[in-house]
């Protein structure tokens, strides 16, 4: 069987492009133009064995990331391990990126709460190479995985064990979370879409917010900035409990909030 073949048949049970990144990986090559260009390319045995497994994981609603073991996040391949606690990077995750360089305040010290792969972390620490950056996470399998992310891109990323601020020492310039936030009973929730993600990395108590109140409480006095993914419908309340603790809405922007320090 061919490539152009392969993809056709492929393109009936998955989307289009999940058909061609898994070819693509299965042939080792990257640029989507191989496809195109070498359409007649026959596959080995041993290809079409490895393509066509890929293909019937994806059908039954795997993440892609964990088929191809990666995943792109602001521009650069991240590690990601079926079974790891830690969750695929999202690309709404991204606009923390973005909403720390509109702040333009070049942090110094920067601290990632709850890590997972390491995404966060890594991306802040390329993007401000001057900054220092404390990454943790409760689990130490998790660490591990993102270690291993900031090994491979070459980020001077520090990390830590830690269940949120417990562990953590010190005043930063700028505190990042994407906490578990998620509420098992949200009526619009697709567990189906959901079911191959490590449930202690999506989902919390206190309609979601449990390790997100608990964080503002720990990280009062002890930041200039605070960063939070959760849901849109979860906002609200964030802000108004965050008010509590001195801390003040300053930009929002879908799943992000940026909360800035009283004086």
């Amino acid at each position: 069987m061919n490539v152009s073949s392969w993809l056709t048949i492929a393109k009936r049970k998955i989307d289009a492009l999940d058909a061609e990144l898994i070819l693509l990986n299965t042939v080792g090559e990257k640029d989507r133009s191989f496809l195109t260009l070498h359409d007649d390319r026959e596959l080995t045995e041993e290809e079409l064995k490895k393509a066509n497994g890929f293909l019937e994981r994806r059908a039954s609603g795997e993440p892609l990331a964990y088929i191809l073991g990666y995943k792109e996040f602001y521009g650069r391949d991240f590690l990601v391990a079926k079974g790891a606690r830690s969750l695929v990077p999202r690309i709404e995750t991204e606009s923390i990126i973005e909403m720390v360089k509109a702040l333009k305040l070049a942090p110094r010290k920067i601290l990632d709460i709850g890590t997972g792969s390491g995404c966060i972390a890594i991306t802040l620490k390329l993007e401000n190479e001057e900054a220092e950056v404390l990454a943790s996470d409760y689990s130490r399998d998790v660490l591990e995985l993102a270690k291993e992310n900031a090994k491979k891109l070459a980020a001077d990323v520090k990390f830590i064990q830690s269940d949120l601020l417990d562990s953590i020492d010190g005043d930063f310039d700028l505190i990042v979370a994407n906490l578990p936030y998620v509420d098992e009973n949200w009526g619009w929730l697709d567990k189906e879409a959901l079911a191959f993600e490590p449930k202690e990395a999506l989902y919390a108590e206190d309609s979601g917010l449990y390790l997100v109140k608990k964080l503002i409480l720990q990280a009062k006095g002890r930041t200039n900035y605070l960063i939070l993914e959760s849901d849109t419908s979860q906002q609200n309340e964030i802000i108004e409990y965050a008010k509590e603790f001195g801390f003040s809405l300053t930009q929002k922007d879908d799943f992000i909030t940026v909360f800035e320090t009283k004086p």
